[in-house]
């Protein structure tokens, strides 16, 4: 196995072991975007968009909020630092998260985390007017980062690896 297969596959299971702990009906369908990128059409882009853990799955609805793609950012910056003692790297990702995924995420071994850093700009996949998948590109692999509105800002519900960056 090459080092880039098995850190794409780190991250699969790093996600999948998040996602599925945050959802209460079993294993977390993974996000994926169309071949070629999200479609303009509606009905595309709302098939860009993974159930809600309740699987709800929302309509898509017009531009993303560039807050959502900043709070998406800031925290992949903050996750990808595995070399962090535990409690200063959920320290930095609590900030960002919603309350059930900052707890979770307080169980998470940074040393385990694969990415060191961000290797492009964050770039919004689908939207709705409560979430945005965002993606977000590491040297490790593309992450899916799920924001949700809370109020007046945006929090990170779920990070996971894009389905066609762990399945190549």
């Amino acid at each position: 196995m090459s080092r880039r297969h098995g850190v794409r596959a780190a991250i699969a299971g790093v996600a999948t072991l998040l996602l599925t702990a945050c959802t209460s009906t079993g294993p977390a369908p993974t996000a994926s975007a169309p071949a070629g990128g999200p479609s303009t059409e509606p009905a595309a882009r709302a098939r860009t968009l993974a159930p809600d853990p309740d699987g709800v799955l929302p309509a898509a609805s017009g531009t993303a909020d560039p807050a959502a793609t900043t709070t998406a950012v800031r925290f992949v910056r903050a996750w990808a630092r595995p070399e962090l003692p535990a409690d200063r790297w959920w320290a930095g990702v609590r900030p960002y998260s919603v309350a059930a995924y900052a707890d979770l995420l307080a169980t998470v071994n940074p040393a385990n985390v694969p990415a060191t850093r961000i290797t492009g700009p964050g770039r919004a996949a689908a939207a709705t007017a409560e979430r945005t998948d965002v993606d977000v590109p590491t040297d490790a692999g593309m992450l899916r980062v799920v924001c949700v509105r809370s109020g007046d800002r945006w929090l990170v519900a779920t990070l996971g690896v894009r389905e066609e960056a762990a399945t190549r």
